[in-house]
């Protein structure tokens, strides 16, 4: 998430990736963006959507 962030401003829109994880449930898309970033539950990251639900999705960075 640094590297994407250090991207923006300095390039071209079209240059700078946009990741998403399908939230469960029907939470659909949600772009990893600092501020849809809730907070962690465990082993699980928290993600708010567009409508402002959040989700519990697996953090594969906390297995381990």
């Amino acid at each position: 998430m640094e590297i994407i962030e250090g991207l923006r401003g300095f390039t071209t829109g079209y240059a700078v990736p946009t990741f998403v994880i399908d939230a469960p449930g029907g939470g659909g898309k949600i772009p990893l963006f600092p501020d849809r970033l809730v907070g962690r539950d465990g082993d699980f990251v928290l993600v708010k959507n567009h409508e402002g639900k959040t989700y519990r999705y697996p953090d594969p960075v906390g297995k381990g």
